[in-house]
C-alpha cells in the first residue's frame, strides 16, 4: 500500500528496511493479531507440528477443516457476487456483538459496579453494504435463539417486495444460530412472507467466520471510545453514527417483539433427529439449511456446501389419530416469549442506583434506573462471554 501510494503521488519510495525501521521503531507500530479470533483446531495443529507430536488423525482433521474453510469463503464470495447481479436475490451476514455495558463511562467508579447489559444483533447486506442493527437491554430480552430468530424475522419482513431469494451467513454458534428454533422461524418466514420463496442459511467454518458484519462491530467499538453512555437508548445514536458516510439503521427491540419460537418448534417440529433416509441428523455438522415456500413440512440441509444434493428432514409428525399437524401460522398467532420486562438482580440495581447517587449518572436518567424490575430469584453474575461455537446447547 505504501509503494502504491508513492507511485500515485510521484514520490520515490524508501527501501523496505528503512520503512520497517521507521514503522516499528520510531512509531512503535505493529499489526495486531487478535487472540480471540485464533482457531482452536489450527492452534492445536500448529502446536503439534512444532512439538513433533502431530498424529495422522489430527492431520486429517486439520486438512478437512481447511477445506471446509475454503468452501465457506468461496460460497460467500459467489453469493455476494450473485446478489449484486440479481435484483431478486439478497445476501446478508449477521452476528451478535459483544455485550455493551451500560452506563459506559471513563469515570473510575463505573469499573467496580455491575452494569446493565445491552445487546446488538447486526445484519450486513453484502450486495449494497446497507446495515441494520437490532438492540435491546437485558430487561427486554436475553441473547438466545428466540431473540435472534425474532430479529431475523423482522429483518426479512423489511426487505423489498422484489426479493424472492435470501441467503444468510453466520457463524456456527449452536445456541443462537444453528438450531431448531431459528430454523422454525425461517421456515415460518418462507411460508408466510408473500415475496420470499427460498431462504438459505449458511454457516462458515468454526474458527474462520470472518464476515463483513465484523466491520460494523469494529466501527461501533471505535465510536464508543469517544462518548459517554448513561442509558441504553443512547447506544442507538452511537451505533447509527458509527459509520457517518452511510449511517446504520437501528431498530430498538421490546420484550413484546420477541416471539417464542421454542414453543413454535415444540408444536410443529415433531422430528428433528432423523432424515428421510433414516440417518441421524448431525446438527453440529450442518453447513447449509434451506427453507422453501410450499415445503412447510421439510427442511433441506447439507453437511458440505459443494454437495450436489440436499438431505431432507421431514419435521411434521402425525397425531395419534393419523392427522398431520399444521406448521404454518400467521404472525398474529405467534406466541410471545415474554409477557413483561425481565427482572435484574437486586444487587445490580443497587449498584446502578449507587452510580446515580454518586452523580455518575445525571439526574434526568435516575427515573429509568429506579424503575428497573428486580426479582430476588435472579442470580447476579458477571457479564456472559460470547457463546462458544459448536456447543450443542441453547444459550438461555
Amino acid at each position: 500500500m505504501y509503494t502504491e501510494a508513492c507511485q500515485k503521488d510521484g514520490v520515490c519510495p524508501v527501501s523496505s528496511s528503512m520503512y520497517r525501521d521507521i514503522f516499528c521503531k520510531e512509531f512503535n507500530l505493529s499489526f495486531h493479531k487478535p487472540k480471540k479470533d485464533q482457531c482452536l483446531l489450527c492452534t492445536r495443529y500448529h502446536d503439534a507440528t512444532r512439538s513433533s507430536s502431530l498424529t495422522a488423525s489430527l492431520e486429517k482433521e486439520y486438512q478437512e477443516h481447511q477445506e471446509r474453510k475454503r468452501e465457506g469463503r468461496e460460497e460467500k464470495a459467489n453469493d455476494k457476487k450473485m446478489s449484486q447481479e440479481n435484483d431478486g436475490m439478497h445476501c446478508a451476514a449477521f452476528d451478535l456483538e459483544s455485550v455493551l455495558p451500560t452506563p459506559c463511562s471513563l469515570v473510575s467508579q463505573t469499573h467496580y459496579k455491575r452494569k446493565l447489559a445491552v445487546y446488538n444483533l447486526s445484519v450486513y447486506s453484502l450486495g449494497d453494504k446497507d446495515a441494520v442493527c437490532y438492540t435491546w437491554d437485558e430487561t427486554q430480552g436475553k441473547k438466545g435463539s428466540c431473540e435472534i430468530a425474532s430479529c431475523l424475522l423482522r429483518y426479512l419482513k423489511s426487505l423489498p417486495n422484489n426479493i424472492n431469494h435470501v441467503v444468510l451467513f453466520s457463524d456456527t454458534c449452536t445456541g443462537q444460530n444453528r438450531n431448531q428454533f431459528v430454523a422454525s422461524a425461517l421456515l415460518h418466514a418462507a411460508q408466510t412472507l408473500p415475496n420470499i420463496s427460498t431462504i438459505d442459511q449458511k454457516f462458515l467454518e468454526s474458527g474462520h467466520t470472518h464476515m463483513e458484519v465484523d466491520s460494523m462491530h469494529a466501527c461501533i467499538e471505535r465510536a464508543k471510545k469517544n462518548v459517554t453512555i448513561h442509558i441504553p437508548d443512547q447506544w442507538n445514536t452511537v451505533i447509527q453514527m458509527a459509520r457517518p458516510a452511510k449511517p446504520y439503521d437501528v431498530f430498538p427491540m421490546c420484550h413484546t417483539d420477541i416471539w417464542d419460537f421454542k414453543k413454535v418448534a415444540a408444536q410443529s417440529m415433531r422430528n428433528t433427529k432423523t432424515d428421510v433416509a433414516g440417518c441421524r441428523v448431525k446438527w453440529l455438522k450442518i453447513k447449509w439449511l434451506r427453507y422453501i415456500k410450499g415445503e412447510k413440512d421439510t427442511i433441506f440441509f447439507k453437511y458440505r456446501m459443494p454437495d450436489s444434493a440436499f438431505n431432507q428432514l421431514k419435521i411434521r409428525g402425525s397425531s395419534r389419530r393419523g392427522r398431520q399437524q399444521s406448521t404454518a401460522v400467521q404472525d398474529s398467532s405467534l406466541p410471545m416469549r415474554y409477557c413483561s420486562r425481565l427482572p435484574i438482580s437486586e444487587a445490580k440495581k443497587m449498584d446502578l442506583l449507587d452510580l446515580c447517587n454518586l452523580g455518575v449518572i445525571p439526574a434526568q436518567h435516575h427515573h429509568f434506573y429506579k424503575n428497573l424490575p428486580t426479582n430476588i430469584s435472579v442470580q447476579d453474575r458477571l457479564s456472559e462471554p460470547d457463546v462458544t461455537e459448536d456447543v450443542d446447547t441453547d444459550d438461555e
